[in-house]
């Protein structure tokens, strides 16, 4: 069977988080990949299953054999995920997957809103390999994937969706891989059960039935202070991505944070956002706080409107604190220091936000 590339071009994208690693250099063409993770699915239904299965132990996705085959339409199921582009572009998927024979050697899978397509259908059996997939246009931000029953037997331990349309995976170049995702959808409400609410309330608006993939975000509410914190003690050199919506204010000296390097509710770094009623901007402070001790680090302002979804990403790129609002300017702030630490969401005075698809990612590779 031929390989088909069928691919829509009405994809809706609706949310979009900038993500501008430094090392990333468009001008040079470096090649860069996004990973999927096989083994965490946000939804999955049988016949897929969430198995040991590469030879070293991996944990991966699977169909056992035998128990239908969806080119026919003998059987249902799929698995879905979301994952991060950096970047506009052309990327081209591949699957490193096992096939067993030429009856089970492929799968589907269907990108956002547009038409599925196979991916596999290659000759290549009882053999882990990179099975080339199709090319798709796909604009900086949150996406989805659903891979879906075409055959059975077969086992899928890797996604990749690189930026090159003649690299192969094997090829250096720079991967980015989620470490921590949360939309606040599905089991848990995402994984808000894990965070450690200081003080305040937080909520997730909309909870659903376990693995939807209805969009839920993550409302915080301050009368006076608020904070909510995701502690991790080895995270570092890292990207945080989210979306943050302000709710109007009356208070004038009401502050959104963004927290990381989180140690503990009273060591943390904070982007502070101060929104300015009906000037269109909202003045920004970075901000260091050890020990109950602040130091400013930079300030800036940023365009901005109350009640509408802005992207937000701060980079920890050795020995830089990078962040941009939005398309807006990328601001570099030099630190000679490493900041490690988890994550955090800050709210002072009387203010409400909405947070969503919230994103820590890691970068390994080369820039070529």
């Amino acid at each position: 069977m031929k390989i088909k590339n069928i691919i829509a071009a009405s994809a809706i994208f609706i949310c979009v988080i900038i993500y501008c690693y430094s090392a990333i250099d468009t001008k040079t063409q470096s090649v860069f990949g996004v990973n999927i993770d096989m083994s965490a699915p946000l939804s999955i239904v049988w016949p897929f299953e969430i198995s040991v299965i590469g030879d070293n132990g991996e944990k991966g996705l699977r169909i056992a054999p035998k128990i239908g085959r969806g080119w026919k339409g003998e059987a249902g199921g799929e698995a879905g995920y979301k994952f991060y582009i950096p970047q506009d572009g052309r990327y081209r998927l591949w699957a490193y997957c096992l096939w067993f024979d030429e009856c089970a050697n492929a799968v589907f899978a269907r990108i956002d809103t547009m038409e599925k397509a196979i991916v596999g259908n290659d000759p290549i059996y009882k053999k882990w390999h990179w099975a080339r997939g199709f090319d798709v246009d796909l604009k900086k931000g949150t996406h989805t994937i659903v891979l879906s029953n075409h055959s059975d037997h077969i086992s899928v331990l890797k996604i990749l969706l690189t930026s090159s349309t003649s690299a192969a995976p094997e090829e250096p170049g720079l991967v980015f891989s989620d470490i921590f995702y949360d939309g606040f959808d599905g089991c848990d409400y995402g994984n808000f059960t894990a965070w450690q609410i200081i003080n305040g309330k937080w909520g997730v608006q909309n909870p659903t039935e376990q693995m939807c993939f209805t969009e839920n975000v993550l409302i915080g509410e301050s009368a006076d202070n608020s904070f909510i914190i995701y502690k991790s003690d080895v995270w570092s050199d890292y990207s945080l991505n989210l979306m943050v919506k302000s709710i109007s204010s009356q208070d004038a000296q009401a502050v959104i944070g963004i927290c990381f390097g989180v140690k503990d509710p009273n060591n943390y770094y904070v982007l502070k956002m101060k929104p300015v009623e009906n000037a269109g901007k909202a003045d920004l402070q970075l901000v260091r706080n050890i020990n109950k001790q602040t130091e400013v680090l930079v300030n800036f302002n940023v365009p901005w409107q109350a009640g509408k979804w802005h992207q937000v990403e701060i980079n920890l790129n050795k020995g830089k604190i990078i962040t941009r609002v939005d398309d807006g300017q990328v601001v570099q702030t030099p630190v000679n220091y490493v900041i490690t630490g988890g994550i955090g969401l800050l709210l002072e005075g009387n203010i409400s936000a909405y947070f969503d698809d919230i994103h820590v990612r890691q970068i390994t590779g080369s820039t070529k």
